[in-house]
């Protein structure tokens, strides 16, 4: 299957990693993790680690994925994840 060659799935992990070197600079200090009812930002953390948590937890799955075949799913989903928190913190 396409989506779980090694491949494929590093190269996610590649891509997560250059949006976060990309979108870097055009992020706030702190990065809205979570909004209120109101649409407005209660929790927000560090930059840097903002933008490091997925790419980090994505390795994770990968070097766990030969025993549990299923996070390799989970690679995607975080891939997903990052983009958006990436993406409603600027």
């Amino acid at each position: 299957m396409f989506l779980m060659n090694d491949k494929v799935l590093w190269g996610a992990v590649a891509l997560a990693f250059i949006l976060s070197i990309v979108f870097y600079p055009f992020l706030p200090a702190d990065m809205a993790i979570h909004y209120d009812a109101s649409n407005r930002p209660n929790t927000a953390i560090n930059k840097t680690a903002g933008v490091l948590i997925f790419p980090v937890l994505m390795i994770v799955c990968m070097l766990f994925r030969k025993r549990v075949v299923q996070l390799f799913l989970v690679v995607y989903c975080l891939l997903i994840v990052h983009i958006a928190v990436m993406w409603l913190a600027m």
